[in-house]
């Protein structure tokens, strides 16, 4: 069963169930109001009789002067839809009002009760099967002796005919508007499931097509489904723009080793045609080999970075962190000179063989793109809460139109002297993935010293990545 169907049901039983509810509490008001109506007239005109009788009551005074009280003359004692009758005090018929036309009113057991209890009696009798008659019994007392039973009834045959049609205009009523709401639920279901029909056809064309470039009409509303929709575009986004950066990376990748490979294939060729030929081809063939594994062992850290994994956090003394680097690239370094400018010997909180590889990426860039005779500075600061490390050199440089893209994989601003250095054109994108990796960011500017600049910020406790 489509979920179109399920609300469509769901949205018909809630209504079924609230038109009934209505129905019912209504009809139950109406009932009850009929019953008190009623019950008001009765006892009204009870006091009325009880009040006249009362008033010239002596110690002789019987039912069958009570009795005289229903006759014709007494105008205001009359109601053409209000019955009276007098018993005895035995319960034995005395008088009936004009309009009983000589019948009399049943006189039950409930209704004698009124004897012993001098309380007054209300019931309600059906007469025939057609319709119920409201009849209240009121004992007459005088000086502690019971003088007569004053009977009062009505028929309730008008409130129950009026209740009888109330009932069925409300059924007539209630199925019209389960039978609009139902209508009305499927449309608006099939309305409102619209975006998902739409979400899901999408899907299933970009699923069957390979066509990433596709999108959902989301249109501009502030409703859930319109927000689905636009969340599901930026998805694709995202998913397009991984698929593009994983093909460009399997295409830059493969540009990379093809020429060591290449070298690699033609020294090998050379040496199997001319053996004495080794001492010129052995040292090509190391050469791009180890160039080779600069690269897989790139791509492994660069993968690595990007799967989801915990951060092994540890406490880390940055000014140490950084004399050990220095130290241990001093067969790079040359004359170059570096320095460390660390006012606070400061340290943080991190992944330290991460952290130990960004700097020494950031260092190997710096050495190569300064002069035997170059300056090369590393700044630690911390500042907000945030541990700054910045490399300035005086190379070279980065052009501002490079500045936006040097973290992208395999990019170089100048691929001739890129490769000769050894530069597999992944080092400041592991850069930028260790500083994500903490929280972090990496930026690039070009430096007071006339080089170029790259600062990493970290947070002081950074949260591992789940």
């Amino acid at each position: 069963m489509s979920i179109r169907l399920k609300l469509g049901i769901l949205y018909l039983v809630f209504f079924l169930v609230t038109i009934i509810g209505f129905g019912a509490g209504l009809m139950k008001l109406l009932v009850d109001h009929v019953e008190t109506e009623i019950d008001r007239t009765l006892q009204s005109r009870t006091r009325t009789i009880v009040r006249i009788a009362e008033s010239g009551m002596t110690t002789e005074t019987t039912a069958r002067d009570i009795g005289k009280l229903l006759r014709p003359q007494t105008a205001d004692l009359r109601e053409s839809d209000v019955y009276l009758q007098v018993l005895d005090p035995t319960g034995r018929w005395v008088a009936s009002s004009i309009n009983l036309h000589g019948q009399r009113l049943p006189v039950t057991s409930d209704a004698l009760k009124a004897q012993s209890s001098r309380q007054n009696i209300s019931e309600m009798l059906p007469i025939e099967g057609r319709y119920r008659l409201r009849i209240f019994t009121v004992p007459i007392v005088h000086e502690g002796r019971l003088v007569a039973l004053l009977q009062a009834s009505r028929s309730m045959y008008v409130g129950d005919n009026t209740l009888e049609q109330f009932g069925k205009l409300l059924i007539a009523g209630s199925v019209g508007v389960a039978i609009i709401g139902g209508l009305s639920a499927l449309y608006l279901t099939r309305k409102a499931m619209d975006p998902v029909a739409e979400i899901t056809k999408t899907a299933e064309a970009i699923y069957r097509q390979s066509d990433l470039g596709r999108r959902i009409n989301a249109g501009r509303g502030s409703d859930e489904l319109s927000t689905l929709g636009r969340t599901f575009n930026r998805m694709l986004d995202h998913i397009e723009e991984a698929v593009g950066n994983q093909q460009r990376f399997i295409g830059d990748a493969s540009h990379e080793l093809q020429t060591p490979l290449t070298v690699i294939r033609g020294n090998a060729e050379l040496l199997r045609g001319n053996p004495q030929s080794a001492k010129e081809a052995s040292p090509a063939i190391i050469r791009e080999a180890d160039r080779m594994q600069r690269i897989v062992d790139d791509l492994l850290s660069v993968t690595k970075l990007d799967m989801p994994g915990d951060l092994h956090v540890e406490s880390i003394d940055m000014h140490s962190l950084t004399k050990r680097i220095i130290h241990d690239m001093q067969p790079l370094t040359g004359q170059r000179s570096i320095t460390i400018h660390d006012p606070n010997h400061s340290s943080t909180f991190g992944d330290e063989e991460k952290i130990e590889l960004a700097i020494r990426n950031l260092l190997r860039n710096a050495i190569t793109a300064t002069s035997e005779n170059g300056i090369i500075e590393i700044h630690l600061e911390i500042d907000n809460q945030e541990i700054s490390i910045k490399v300035r050199d005086d190379g070279y440089g980065i052009p501002p139109d490079h500045l936006n893209h040097v973290f992208e994989r395999f990019y170089r601003i100048d691929r001739a002297r890129s490769r000769k250095s050894g530069g597999t054109g992944l080092g400041l994108t592991i850069v930028r993935g260790v500083a994500e990796a903490h929280g972090g960011n990496v930026t690039a500017r070009n430096s007071k010293l006339g080089g170029a600049e790259f600062e990493i910020r970290l947070p002081s406790e950074p949260v591992p990545r789940s």
